[in-house]
């Protein structure tokens, strides 16, 4: 019965603890780890960072609690994290011994193009999401000078607003992509800006808690109350066990007499 009593309290203290938090992303490089892990605790949402492997294959996982995990996930979608990122032209690194077909060659260039102009961009602070498609016509010897077809390109920029405009202008944009990809003009770059919209917003001005005199992080809130509601329930739990214990044990009996040997 005592060994029971002693070893149910941190089995339970154990699963209240894993029941806690749930996994929100996993496999993080550092960059995208740190990036989702303040936006966290800006939002009054305490995450935890755990790093796993060492070196240059470390990978991170970060988690939240239970209770916070869809206004996290929310957060996620809004600020487009953890940031899309290309290949770009390492792509023909790890290609390396290969031998592709001109076409492929010719797509895989194209793709590696985008994706370097999107990884540049999405480097821009206030710059959410970036996307670049380009299509460079294919051209023979034959074809002449004045109809040769042109390049073209086409950019979506999710931005955050700040002071009610982006961190970046169109022409701007335009500009940057046209003299990245060869013989492109800048006319013949469309560039589409688009303002991130944050619908979780309401919840930003969440305050600290005041629990038992404890000042308490909203976002941790639900998870200190269910951890003092199952220390209290042991703890009434053990004290009922030791009262139990203490007035079942039977009243005192006097001592047998012993009788003196005759003789």
């Amino acid at each position: 019965m005592r060994r029971a009593l002693s070893v149910s309290p941190s089995l339970c203290l154990l699963l209240c603890l894993a029941g806690c938090s749930l996994e929100l992303q996993h496999d993080l490089n550092e960059d995208d780890a740190n990036e989702i892990y303040v936006l966290m605790l800006k939002k009054g949402i305490e995450a935890s960072k755990v790093k796993e492997g060492e070196g240059k294959d470390a990978r991170f996982v970060i988690s939240v609690p239970k209770s916070k995990v869809r206004q996290a996930a929310e957060l996620l979608r809004e600020y487009s994290l953890p940031r899309p990122r290309s290949d770009g032209l390492a792509i023909f690194k790890q290609t390396k011994g290969m031998i592709p077909t001109q076409t492929e060659e010719r797509a895989m260039l194209i793709e590696a193009l985008g994706g370097e102009i999107s990884n540049a961009l999405n480097r821009i602070p206030g710059v959410l999401e970036s996307r670049t498609i380009v299509m460079i016509p294919e051209v023979s010897d034959l074809t002449q000078a004045e109809k040769r077809p042109q390049p073209t390109a086409s950019v979506l920029v999710k931005y955050m607003a700040v002071d009610g405009k982006s961190t970046v202008s169109p022409e701007q944009v335009r500009g940057f992509v046209a003299n990245a990809v060869p013989e492109l003009k800048s006319e013949n770059v469309q560039v589409l800006m688009t303002e991130a919209k944050f619908l979780s917003e309401n919840n930003s001005d969440c305050q600290p808690e005041t629990i038992l005199g404890i000042q308490v992080v909203c976002g941790s809130a639900t998870a200190f109350r269910t951890l003092v509601g199952v220390f209290a329930l042991l703890f009434f739990g053990l004290a009922g066990g030791v009262v139990f214990m203490v007035f079942r044990r039977p009243p005192g009996r006097a001592p047998p007499r012993v009788k003196a040997q005759e003789g």
